[in-house]
């Protein structure tokens, strides 16, 4: 009888454990992990089932009817962790590590586009999750012999967390460019949310980001000399014939966001379009996506040359750090005056205190001059207004930076910007056409109106002669929910990658010209300092018109992009040209600017210089 009573105990346990690892297999396998790493692969599964054991033990602790809530309290946390994290991956295609959820308020903004996620995949998820929990309680053991069977589980849950992680590829002793390859070498760098959540089950990256977020970084020195090494190796900026072909004049740099290079057109940007076809043209400029915060992550990039962290957001982390050669402290150092504008209050993404670590004097809000939201969201409001403009121009030279709003998502009945634009503009409600796709051209026209009234005044206030506007966007339009709509439409404008977006610059008398060199966002902070005859900055990115500088766009995942080859995973998706050698070669290349990266963002690498 007592061995009975033994068996049952054991398998009431081993059925309260289980639910915390089918979490986390549910949620692996809905957000396609195991393209990654397999789901069969020990160390993932050995780390949920000792954080389940963990979780139970501490709901065997109090007395059975507690225990149980306290077990449903646990399991409900990490349900809810998962449905977000499956909710962030449906829109991103990758996680949040632990510093993206410091933009929860930024993150209200995609509520309404959430609700367009919920189809049967999201409602089939959170059913299991549910199923998965509602057992877990309900086969919770009463809490008999604890005093044995709860250190047992934390026994349990130790050995997992030495074990697992000797279960993955060993680290290379020389990482190579397809270092990335080891399983290894990516829990110890931790870059990738998907691969890393892939490798580790939900628990086990929470805990992992935590500590690699605490822990101080014992090899400050190394890196350093690493980024040294990697800037005297590369060849030294050489003047061109566009150098200093733009110095003294004012620039107005703008950020778009989410005019993609199918929505600017003549048809839902006329004047961009015309801007666009007049100007400096950028036409393969690629905006690589390193952090969950899209926006702010080619912000971040175009104004210091340098990525934000693959494993997470910047805004708070490096908000006191060094950034002498960005845009911003460059043109100031040369006697211009730096405002900064956009829609949200200076706390999200830390805006206020980020832009002047730029080197901007101060940032500026709509929402603190507008009749509330929607006035705010239109973009000709920050042109609009007087005393907002007046910030822009008044001193010159000036550089004013501004991040418009109107074309954010959602593109959906249920936001008001969106009605707003379609009321407007109803030409543009055209019934063969998604709803969203409607939407989304409608939202550019608005955006399209900021630059139309900011000629108008530049032209009345005698300005325009002496004003270059450049342009970029933020990221490519993932707002729109269908997947192969956005595939189809960004085939049929041209771009070999979804990353493709428009970058150019315009001024009065500027002769047409399209540069079609592979450019990437880190690209743009050296470009415009060779126009501008400033110092050439010490950036991760190259002036486009360096004859040195063949041009290439470098992603988190160490995929690749040149005028000639394609490599996605360490796998040639299309070469045009290059030897294996030189493939090879640029693989090490990728790695070492992954490294060299992090290394300056690690150390506050400007702060010396």
């Amino acid at each position: 009888m007592e061995k009975t009573e033994r068996s049952k105990r054991i398998l009431g346990i081993a059925a309260a454990v289980l639910p915390f690892w089918l979490l986390d297999l549910t949620l692996r396998a809905a957000a396609g992990s195991a393209a990654w790493y397999p789901l069969y692969a020990a160390a993932p599964n050995l780390f949920s089932l000792g954080f389940g054991a963990l979780f139970t033990g501490f709901a065997l602790l109090p007395p059975r009817r507690w225990g149980r809530a306290l077990y449903g309290v646990l399991y409900a946390v990490w349900a809810a962790y998962a449905i977000v994290q499956y909710g962030v991956w449906r829109i991103f295609d990758r996680f949040l590590f632990l510093s993206d959820f410091l933009f929860a308020g930024e993150g209200l903004d995609f509520i309404g586009y959430v609700r367009q996620l919920v189809d049967w995949r999201f409602a089939l998820v959170v059913l299991l999750l549910a199923l998965w929990g509602a057992r877990g309680v309900r086969c919770l053991p009463a809490p008999a012999a604890r005093r044995r069977v709860c250190p047992a589980l934390l026994l349990f849950f130790a050995l997992t967390q030495l074990i697992a992680p000797c279960l993955y590829a060993p680290v290379p002793e020389t990482p190579d460019w397809d270092a990335w390859q080891s399983s290894g070498y990516e829990y110890r760098r931790f870059s990738s949310s998907s691969y890393d959540l892939a490798l580790t089950g939900p628990y086990q990256f929470v805990l992992r980001d935590a500590w690699l977020s605490a822990v101080p970084d014992p090899a400050q020195a190394e890196k350093k000399a690493a980024v040294d090494a990697f800037f005297e190796d590369r060849p030294a900026h050489r003047d061109n014939e566009m150098t200093g072909r733009l110095k003294g004049r004012n620039l107005i740099l703008v950020q778009l966001e989410s005019v993609d290079d199918f929505v600017l057109n003549d048809e839902n940007t006329p004047t961009l379009a015309r801007l666009q076809r007049e100007g400096i043209h950028f036409s393969e400029f690629y905006t690589p996506q390193y952090s969950n915060g899209y926006t702010f992550n080619t912000e971040f990039a175009a104004q210091t040359g340098v990525y934000p962290y693959a494993s997470g957001n910047v805004a708070y982390s490096l908000s006191r750090s060094a950034f002498p050669d960005s845009i911003a402290n460059l043109l100031t150092d040369a006697g211009y005056t730096a405002e900064s504008f956009h829609k949200s209050e200076a706390k999200f993404y830390n805006r206020g205190a980020m832009h002047q670590a730029f080197g901007y004097a101060q940032y500026h809000s709509a929402l603190d001059y507008a009749d509330g939201e929607l006035q705010a969201g239109i973009d000709r409001f920050l042109i609009d207004c007087d005393e907002l403009y007046g910030k822009m121009t008044d001193d010159a030279p000036f550089l004013s930076f501004l991040i418009t709003y109107s074309g954010h998502l959602g593109y959906d009945e249920r936001d008001a910007l969106t009605s707003y634009a379609l009321a407007r503009y109803p030409e543009y409600a055209d019934p063969s056409r998604p709803y969203e796709i409607n939407g989304l051209f409608a939202k550019a026209r608005l955006t399209d109106e900021l630059f139309e009234r900011l000629l108008e005044r530049l032209e009345q206030d005698g300005l325009l002669d002496d004003t270059v506007i450049c342009v970029y966007d933020d990221h490519y339009a993932y707002g729109l929910t269908d997947r192969e709509l956005l595939e189809k439409y960004s085939d049929t404008a041209g771009g070999r990658l979804l990353e493709r977006t428009p970058c150019f610059l315009w001024y009065e008398g500027c002769a047409p010209q399209t540069v079609s060199k592979t450019l990437q966002t880190v690209d743009l902070l050296p470009t415009l300092a060779n126009l501008f005859g400033l110092p050439a900055p010490q950036a991760l990115g190259r002036d486009a018109f360096d004859p040195d500088y063949a041009g290439y766009a470098i992603f988190p995942d160490g995929t690749w992009l040149t005028d000639k080859a394609y490599v996605r995973n360490g796998e040639i998706q299309w070469n045009d040209g290059l030897t294996d050698d030189e493939i090879v070669r640029m693989n090490d290349y990728v790695r070492r600017f992954a490294e060299v990266n992090d290394a300056i963002l690690d150390t506050d690498y400007y702060a010396g210089t």
